[in-house]
C-alpha cells in the first residue's frame, strides 16, 4: 500500500509538471523524463538521481534536457542532416538578440550539437585538428557520436545593461552544455563511451594509421631508420593512442638519454619518445626549423610506456624486413 501510494503521488507530480510545461517552445519530438524513481507512463519518467528534464528524441536517440532549462533553449532536430547532425541547442535569447539587430546570419546562441557520424569520418576527423569537436561515444554498428561546440563566445544582447546575470545564466548553460556527453550515454543503452585525444602527436600517429600516404620511419638508438613497407601500424598505433591524456609539458627540460624516433619527412618533423627510467612518456616534437615542443603522456592504466610500444613497432619491422 505504502509503494502505491507513493507511485500514484509521483505520477501526479508527473503529469503536473507536463501540463505546466506543455507550452515551453522547442522543434522537435519531446516527451518529460523526471528522474526519482523509474516510474514510466508513455513518454514520461521517474528514474533514481532526483533530476528532472524533458526528453526530446530524433532518429532513434534522445536527448535529455533538464526542465529548468529548455524554457531558455531552442532546440532543433534536424532530419537526414548531411553532417548526420541530430540535435542542436541555441540560447533564445542570445537568437532573438541577434535578429533584433538585423542579422541574418545563423549561430548565435549557439551552444551545442550533436551529431553521429560512420566510422570512415570519424577517423578522418581525427587526422586534423578538431577544435570543436569531441568523439564522446560509439554504437554497436560502428557509428561514433560527436559533440561540436563553439570557439567562440556566441552571447548576444541588444544591450548588456544586465550583463552580469545574463552571462551568470549563459555560463550556467555552457556548463551544462560541456556536461551533456555523460548524459547522452546513459540515455541511450546502445552507446559506449569513446575518448580521443587531439594533441599533434596523437594527430600525427593517426596520420599513419588512417591516410595511407603518409610517410614515415621509425628508429630506435644503435639502428637505421626502417620505413613502413608491409607492417601493419594500427595495433601500435592504438596502443600509443588509448586511454591517454597527451598535454604540453612545458613546465620541464628535455630529459637526458636516448630515445625513440618517428620522422614525418612529409610533414617535416619528427616525435622523440624519451627511453630514461621515468621518462618514457616524454615525448619531443621536432620541426625541421629546430623549434620544438615537449609533451607528457599520461596512460590511464598507468604502465604503458610509449618509448617500449615505438621499440615494439621497430622489432615488428626489423622482423618483417629481415634487418638486424
Amino acid at each position: 500500500m505504502k509503494n502505491s501510494r507513493k507511485s500514484a503521488v509521483c505520477i501526479f507530480l508527473i503529469l503536473t509538471l507536463a501540463l505546466s510545461l506543455g507550452g515551453c517552445g522547442s522543434s522537435g519530438n519531446q516527451g518529460t523524463a523526471i528522474s526519482g524513481d523509474n516510474i514510466n507512463i508513455d513518454d514520461l519518467a521517474l528514474r533514481d538521481d532526483g533530476s528532472a528534464g524533458h526528453l526530446i528524441e530524433n532518429d532513434g536517440m534522445k536527448l535529455l534536457v533538464p526542465l529548468e532549462y529548455e524554457p531558455m533553449l531552442t532546440i532543433k532536430t534536424p532530419e537526414n542532416d548531411p553532417d548526420g547532425v541530430l540535435f542542436s541547442v541555441y540560447e533564445t535569447a542570445s537568437i532573438e538578440a541577434d535578429r533584433a539587430q538585423g542579422s541574418t546570419v545563423e549561430g548565435a546562441g549557439w551552444l551545442f550539437d550533436i551529431a553521429r557520424v560512420n566510422g570512415e569520418a570519424a577517423r578522418a576527423m581525427l587526422c586534423e585538428d578538431m577544435s570543436g569537436a569531441e568523439i564522446f561515444a560509439r554504437d554497436a554498428g560502428g557509428s561514433y557520436y560527436v559533440r561540436l561546440h563553439p570557439t567562440d563566445v556566441r552571447f548576444v544582447r541588444e544591450n548588456y545593461e544586465n550583463a552580469d546575470a545574463e552571462l551568470a545564466v549563459w555560463s550556467m548553460l555552457n556548463e551544462w552544455a560541456a556536461g551533456v556527453d555523460e548524459v547522452f550515454i546513459a540515455e541511450n543503452e546502445s552507446l559506449s563511451a569513446e575518448t580521443h585525444g587531439n594533441s599533434f602527436p596523437e594527430i600525427l600517429l593517426y596520420r599513419i594509421a588512417y591516410r595511407a600516404d603518409t610517410s614515415y620511419t621509425v628508429c630506435v638508438p644503435g639502428s637505421e631508420p626502417l620505413s613502413p613497407e608491409d607492417t601493419d601500424p594500427l595495433p601500435f598505433v592504438e596502443k600509443l593512442t588509448a586511454g591517454v591524456a597527451v598535454d604540453y609539458a612545458d613546465d620541464a627540460a628535455a630529459p637526458d638519454g636516448e630515445y625513440a624516433v618517428i620522422a614525418f619527412p612529409g610533414e617535416g618533423c619528427r616525435l622523440d619518445f624519451f627511453r630514461a627510467e621515468g621518462e618514457g612518456n616524454t615525448i619531443r616534437l621536432v620541426w625541421t626549423d629546430g623549434s620544438q615542443q615537449l609533451y607528457r603522456a599520461v596512460y590511464a592504466d598507468g604502465t604503458t610506456s610509449a618509448s617500449a610500444v615505438v621499440q615494439e613497432w621497430y622489432d615488428a619491422l626489423a622482423a618483417a624486413q629481415g634487418a638486424a
